[in-house]
């Protein structure tokens, strides 16, 4: 039950999405690895990222732009963004990585002092984990 209302919100989501928002706001990145961003396995490449709010709720769209393959995330905390992103004062995307994967754990707009905070899995059994900044550039909105 609980996966089939997971399911439908996300649907939901993207329906109100896709029929259009009231802001939007485009990036770009260029990762370099593979990672996990919730639920999904992304391959490395260059991304879309769009930020987006459909009947007061946030939506973070991440698109790969070769493949055209995406994912919508929906479950994020906003908290403050990390010292270690606004001391670049470039908008970044931080991983966690471990010697054999990554996962996505924060994205700051580069906007305000507030980030949006992913959940991931634990990565420590593989060995140690450092953080990777991924710098985002602006692009028009669509």
């Amino acid at each position: 039950m609980k996966s089939l209302t997971t399911n439908c919100m996300i649907a939901v989501a993207a329906l109100a999405v896709a029929a259009g928002s009231a802001s939007a706001q485009t990036l770009k990145a260029d990762i370099p690895f593979t990672f996990r961003a919730g639920t999904s396995v992304l391959t490395p490449g260059t991304y879309n990222v769009n930020l987006s709010v459909a009947t007061n709720r946030e939506f973070i769209r991440m698109q790969n732009t070769d493949t055209g393959v995406s994912v919508l995330l929906a479950a994020f905390d906003r908290g403050d963004a990390s010292k270690s992103l606004k001391s670049k004062r470039v908008p970044a995307l931080a991983f966690d990585c471990s010697a054999t994967r990554c996962a996505l754990r924060e994205l700051w707009t580069g906007v305000d002092s507030s980030s949006y905070h992913f959940r991931a899995p634990h990565l420590g059994r593989d060995g140690d984990v450092y953080t990777t900044r991924i710098a985002l550039s602006r692009m028009k909105a669509d």
